[in-house]
């Protein structure tokens, strides 16, 4: 007898999830994402002799633009496993049947933002993610000095969206709709931050529960690549957010414009015929290397090819 089953929750389980989602993740943003997000169609639970263990959901949260290119896509999100269930592979069944529902949805990409750097081969082994991209990140333990400070200012979520995409535009980055971005700004204002411009910059603010300022993503013009803690510029945005949010530490991530830094994401794409992107031995794509394989079914649905390295941007609640 099997001891996993997959299950569709429906309304009535919404306290089942809560209490996955209480236990692995504790209370922050749950009111916000059932309010924004849950659907019993983009919803899954795994049980383990028959109590519900598992659970992970589908995020229609944008498109992955390049240029004139964009193709719909989902982010698979909350996976998570009760402490006493882990171990015999409850969330790889999860997100697997979240792959495959994303199918029926027509959605010919899914992204899935790993918890720790060790899950990308995991993951890479036993399901059809692929592709790697990156980000930026440094921790400052003390704020830079700066004699040249612009204090933060608010923005609406309009704006922030507006301001983002236009930093963005250089390069293959994830799209995020409204609904996406208001369920972020919840998630700010929970954690005493907010979604801000800073001179020609924008960045989402949060709060950590040990105190340091944890700056989600840093968007800036004209960075170029190199050793970008000694940029002036950088300097100068993250004195001003310290001058706001002063703090002991600060963690400020930022896109990958040369596909270094750490991997941060992984993502696959699905053909005309409804399969997925898989390397012609079934292995994961070379380690840094951002390719996918392409074909003529999947081109002809506007496949966005990457050469080397893949930019591909998206911090998206994770």
């Amino acid at each position: 007898m099997n001891k996993i089953t997959i299950q569709e929750p429906q309304g009535d389980e919404m306290p089942v999830l809560r209490n996955i989602w209480e236990n692995v993740f504790g209370n922050v943003g749950m009111d916000a994402f059932f309010r924004h997000y849950f659907s019993p169609g983009l919803s899954v639970t795994a049980e383990f002799e028959g109590t519900p263990a598992a659970m992970g959901f589908l995020v229609p949260f944008g498109e992955i633009v390049n240029g004139s290119k964009s193709l719909p896509c989902f982010m698979i999100y909350s996976v998570g496993t009760l402490p006493e269930y882990r171990g015999k592979g409850l969330g790889t069944f999860v997100i697997r049947k979240l792959i495959a529902r994303a199918s029926d949805f027509n959605s010919p990409s899914v992204v899935l933002c790993p918890f720790e750097d060790g899950l990308f081969e995991y993951y890479s082994e036993r399901t059809e993610l692929r592709d790697y991209f990156y980000i930026n990140e440094l921790v400052f333990k003390t704020a830079p000095y700066s004699a040249k400070k612009t204090l933060p200012v608010e923005v609406s979520i309009s704006e922030y969206k507006s301001l983002r995409e236009n930093l963005l535009k250089d390069i293959t980055f994830i799209r995020h709709d409204l609904r996406a971005l208001e369920y972020q700004a919840e998630l700010c204002k929970e954690l005493g931050g907010g979604l801000y411009k800073i001179e020609n910059s924008c960045a989402v603010i949060e709060r950590q529960a040990d105190g340091a300022i944890w700056v989600k993503e840093l968007l800036m013009p004209g960075l170029t690549p190199g050793d970008l803690s000694s940029d002036a510029y950088m300097k100068d945005i993250i004195a001003s957010i310290a001058d706001k949010y002063p703090t002991d530490e600060y963690v400020v991530r930022f896109p990958s414009r040369t596909g270094e830094g750490r991997r941060f994401g992984m993502l696959t794409a699905r053909h005309g015929d409804g399969s997925y992107t898989r390397q012609e031995d079934g292995s994961s794509a070379k380690q840094g290397d951002g390719s996918r394989q392409e074909t003529g079914s999947s081109a002809r649905q506007g496949e966005i090819k990457t050469d080397g390295p893949s930019p591909w941007y998206g911090v998206a609640f994770d």
